[in-house]
């Protein structure tokens, strides 16, 4: 059990350190990800909205020349589809961020208990300060990643989530007075 204590004690700090940093990379690489994503349906969702209008005198549903037809609701589904895969990805990233601290207080526990195991003076400081510098490394990290996560991919997962409720319930609307007009 000392051997496994030891070599928690070692490592755990470089661990957290090498965890934070490969996360923070991916949490901003996705977040890069998502926010391209999101320009393309924003894009898309505005051609796609100027195709289709509602007269606002008579209800009728005006279906404007789209100069760029390739624009369809499948198209935007597509775009969803993916921009959802992404967002899997971010929670994936963003359930790992409570690791942290979780590392934190192993580090803590094996100093502690290795503190008691020190014969000198010298060892019950290491254990300490492995004690100590490890709920520090991994509170810091728990909290940029936090702070990361909260203003930057959830923000925008959030805003696109938003878009294409809006545009989901125009084309339904849409169709809905289509229908109408057709039954009478």
């Amino acid at each position: 059990m000392t051997d496994v204590l030891q070599v928690i004690k070692e490592n755990i700090n470089l661990v957290i350190l090498l965890f934070g940093a490969l996360l923070t990379a991916l949490l901003l690489f996705n977040g890069s990800k998502l926010s391209s994503h999101k320009s393309r349906i924003e894009e898309a969702v505005s051609r796609r909205n100027k195709k289709w209008a509602v007269n606002p005198i008579d209800g009728a549903v005006i279906d404007e020349d789209d100069e760029d037809a390739s624009i369809t609701p499948d198209t935007i589904r597509q775009y969803e589809r993916d921009f959802n895969k992404d967002c899997a990805m971010h929670n994936v990233f963003s359930q790992l961020i409570p690791v942290f601290p979780l590392m934190g207080i192993l580090g803590t526990v094996a100093g502690l208990m290795l503190e008691t195991n020190a014969a000198d003076i010298e060892g019950m400081m290491a254990s300490v300060d492995t004690a100590l510098s490890s709920t520090f490394f991994g509170l810091v990290f728990a909290i940029l990643l936090k702070i990361i996560d909260a203003v930057f991919p959830s923000k925008i997962i959030e805003d696109v989530e938003v878009m294409l409720d809006d545009y989901s319930k125009k084309i339904d609307i849409a169709d809905m007075i289509q229908k109408m007009k057709t039954n009478n």
